[in-house]
């Protein structure tokens, strides 16, 4: 409950900081907004730790590549859309619009021996 507020109170101070620093040093801002994101992502690795064994127990226990697809499919969007983020913050939306398709287009290949599957089901219900 107090990574909660750990975390939000980073994310108050880190807006304030980043605002100000978008209006008089632009650059600035944008380091400033990728450093915090890696401060968050560094607050939060006991938890990703924990949250990546659970999901290696999961998919030893379903014995399954179509869990580990999913896992990875959503673990891809995650990442992608933190990128298009920090694109779009940075100003560059031309480039948050291709990491945002070429996050699609890795979901899908993640995901590509699920749509198999389901295809062999279909097919076998026909």
């Amino acid at each position: 409950m107090a990574e909660v507020f750990r975390l939000a109170g980073l994310a108050v101070c880190a807006a304030v900081l980043i605002d100000l620093l978008r209006r008089y040093s632009p650059g600035y801002a944008v380091l400033a907004s990728l450093a915090c994101c890696a401060l968050i992502v560094l607050l939060l690795a006991d938890d990703i730790g924990a949250l990546l064994a659970a999901v290696r127990v999961f998919s030893q226990a379903a014995a399954s590549d179509e869990l580990a697809c999913a896992f990875k499919a959503v673990a891809i969007a995650l990442v992608s859309q933190m990128l298009q983020e920090l694109c779009a913050e940075a100003g560059q939306p031309a480039l948050a619009g291709r990491v945002d398709l070429a996050g699609r287009v890795l979901v899908l290949a993640a995901a590509l021996p699920l749509l198999e599957k389901l295809g062999e089901v279909l097919k076998a219900l026909l």
